[in-house]
């Protein structure tokens, strides 16, 4: 698994609420970013300096490179994400995820379409609907499933 990949996908499939998905990236990515002991040290670290631009040297010094950083951050990013996200129901159509929050009188659609490039914007009588490059966002009193069509469909 590509987990730099499927962390990007997880972050655009959080949004529209595949708890799942996110908890399976976690599971499976979160041990190849763990950095132990870097949070302790980097509080020791800024503790020394008076001045927040001291503190990049002295990392360098204590021998805390970027890369830790980067892969305590993503280890800190995953955490969160799935801390974060709201688990919903999620429906396929085609190649599009999506899930609907129903508000009674307007129907809120998230999705994610994988393939999807570009921009386009659909309005009908009933809503509209955005699609940019792989998200797809609707508010429509009518048929949700319809406006995805358009929205996926080559201009």
């Amino acid at each position: 698994m590509n987990c730099i990949e499927e962390i990007g996908k997880a972050y655009f499939l959080s949004w529209i609420g595949d708890k799942e998905f996110v908890d399976k990236v976690k599971r499976e990515c979160l041990k190849q970013f763990e950095e132990p002991g870097l949070k302790e040290e980097l509080a020791k670290i800024s503790e020394m300096t008076r001045r927040d631009w001291e503190l990049p040297a002295l990392l360098r010094d204590h021998g805390v490179d970027s890369d830790r950083l980067v892969r305590a951050t993503i280890h800190e990013f995953l955490e969160r994400l799935s801390y974060t996200t709201e688990p919903r129901e999620i429906e396929t159509l085609g190649k599009v995820r999506f899930s609907v929050s129903n508000l009674e009188f307007v129907k809120v659609v998230r999705g994610y379409c994988e393939n999807c490039v570009g921009y386009k914007f659909e309005m009908d009588a009933y809503g509209f609907g955005i699609r940019y490059e792989k998200l797809i966002y609707i508010e429509t009193r009518g048929d949700a499933k319809e406006m995805i069509r358009k929205l996926v469909e080559s201009p």
